[in-house]
C-alpha cells in the first residue's frame, strides 16, 4: 500500500498512529475508513447547569428569607434624646423633615413637679438637613437650676 487513497479521492497521509485522509475528516482502522469525532469547545454536562442554578436559588434564598436584612431604625423628627450632662451642659439629637439653613432651640428646664424653673436660648446652628439626625452639645454660659430635671428643646427655623 503505497498510495492510499481517502474517501475524499486523494492520498491519505499516516500521522504515526493511523492513515488520515487529506481533509482530516476520515481516518483508517485497517479495514474500513471511519470519520473522525469533531472536537467541540468545552461543553459542561446539564447536570452542571442545574447546580450552578440551584446553589444561586439557594444562596438568594438563604439571603432574602433565613438571613434578615439590616434595616436601620427610622428617624425619629423632633428632639430626642434630651440629657442635662452637667451644670452647664445639655445634649439631645434632633431631626427635622424639611431643611433648614439657621436654626436654633428655645431650651426650658422644668423641676420634678413640672414647673418651668429656667429658660435657655442656643446659638445658631447651620445647614440642618432634611430626615438626618443630627447631635447636639451646647454648654450654657450661666449655669442651669439644680432643681432641673429635665428640658424641653422648641426649634426655631430662621431660613
Amino acid at each position: 500500500m503505497d498510495a492510499m487513497v481517502g474517501p475524499d479521492g486523494r492520498p491519505s497521509t499516516f500521522d504515526g498512529a493511523a492513515w488520515i485522509s487529506q481533509d482530516g475528516k476520515h481516518w483508517w482502522n485497517g479495514a474500513a475508513w471511519q470519520p473522525v469525532k469533531v472536537r467541540r469547545g468545552f461543553q459542561p454536562p446539564i447536570a452542571l447547569a442545574v447546580i450552578i442554578v440551584a446553589v444561586l436559588v439557594g444562596a438568594w434564598f438563604l439571603f432574602t428569607r433565613v438571613i434578615p436584612p439590616v434595616t436601620t431604625p427610622p428617624v425619629v423628627m423632633g428632639v430626642s434624646n434630651a440629657k442635662i450632662v452637667s451644670s452647664t451642659q445639655i445634649e439631645f439629637d434632633y431631626a427635622r423633615p424639611t431643611r433648614c439653613g439657621e436654626l436654633n432651640f428655645q431650651i426650658v428646664f422644668y423641676d420634678k413637679s413640672g414647673r418651668s424653673v429656667g429658660d435657655y436660648v442656643s446659638e445658631y446652628v447651620n445647614g440642618v438637613s432634611p430626615g438626618v439626625e443630627h447631635h447636639y452639645v451646647f454648654k450654657t454660659k450661666d449655669t442651669i437650676p439644680s432643681n432641673a430635671v429635665r428640658f424641653v428643646a422648641t426649634p426655631a427655623c430662621n431660613g
